[in-house]
């Protein structure tokens, strides 16, 4: 069953993006309505939360707190950085790189300054990534650009708003650089509950499983949760689900984290990725000593 969403353009929008604005909304099935010089109150009055302003950033959650569009936000220095030979933990862990023999984290580097980063040497083998938290996209977008060639990234993301906005990100966005809209372009999305997909039995087998619970308890200052504060989705990544992740995955499961004590009670066979100064890490599970 489709979400209903409303699409209205921007107060300032011309003729040429006001119809841009209903093509797409068209193509999403989403109501087009015309703005009437009305105010982000006015339209939440109407319409409640279920409602974007299409602008020319593309389609765009308005609200008193602020707007979030699409954007690499910190993907973009995190690209930057892999042209530079530098590690993202996040491709380290998704490769499982700690576990290879001879293959440890700083063995790694990237190279290609014109074309999408590839790890050096790499006789690495394709991998299969669902992210299970999409939000914003950043993770998925470093993703699909750092990965061996051939992997692919899947995406689920539950809230109808966020997965439109980060989803037009993906199929219209341009960057400057032909190798990183590339990778936006290769990245699927679709609108679901990863809970729904975990206790199915049906639905495409993964390599690797990618939770970011953090985006669902996000740090309560942070400027670009505001606006979409009120439709963030906020289930938690219990035990229960962790394991049948373990089951359904076909060689690991990761999860970003800033706190890992519980998960390390839960599994003493986590390995975790991360700077020795850095907020953040990645857990990684691997199936095979999780189902000995």
């Amino acid at each position: 069953m489709t979400h209903m969403i409303y699409v209205v353009p921007s107060l300032k929008a011309k003729e040429k993006l006001q119809s841009e604005g209903k093509a797409w909304a068209e193509s999403q099935g989403f109501p087009y309505v015309l703005r009437h010089q009305r105010t982000i109150q006015d339209l939440m009055d109407e319409y409640g939360e279920d409602f974007l302003v299409y602008s020319s950033r593309g389609p765009q959650i308005d609200r008193p707190e602020g707007s979030h569009f699409f954007s690499l936000n910190m993907a973009e220095l995190r690209i930057q950085n892999l042209r530079k030979g530098q590690r993202d933990h996040l491709l380290e862990a998704l490769m499982g790189m700690k576990e290879r023999e001879g293959r440890t984290p700083e063995s790694l580097s990237c190279e290609g300054e014109g074309d999408r980063s590839r790890w050096k040497g790499s006789s690495e083998p394709p991998i299969t990534v669902l992210d299970c938290t999409c939000g914003f996209g950043a993770d998925a977008a470093v993703a699909s650009f750092g990965l061996p060639a051939g992997s692919r990234v899947d995406a689920l993301e539950v809230s109808p708003l966020l997965e439109a906005v980060t989803s037009w990100g993906f199929s219209h966005f341009v960057h400057k650089k032909d190798d990183v809209t590339a990778a936006l372009r290769r990245i699927s999305l679709r609108r679901g509950d990863y809970r729904d997909y975990l206790l199915s039995d049906e639905g495409p087998v993964y390599d690797v499983l990618y939770f970011d619970p953090m985006f669902q308890r996000p740090v309560e200052a942070s400027c670009q949760f505001q606006p979409v504060r009120a439709i963030m989705e906020h289930g938690g990544l219990t035990q229960d689900l962790i394991e049948r992740a373990l089951q359904k995955a076909r060689r690991r499961v990761v999860i970003k984290e800033r706190d890992f004590r519980q998960l390390c009670r839960d599994f003493p066979e986590v390995t975790l990725y991360g700077g020795k100064y850095s907020r953040i890490g990645y857990a990684v599970l691997e199936c095979d000593s999780w189902k000995k």
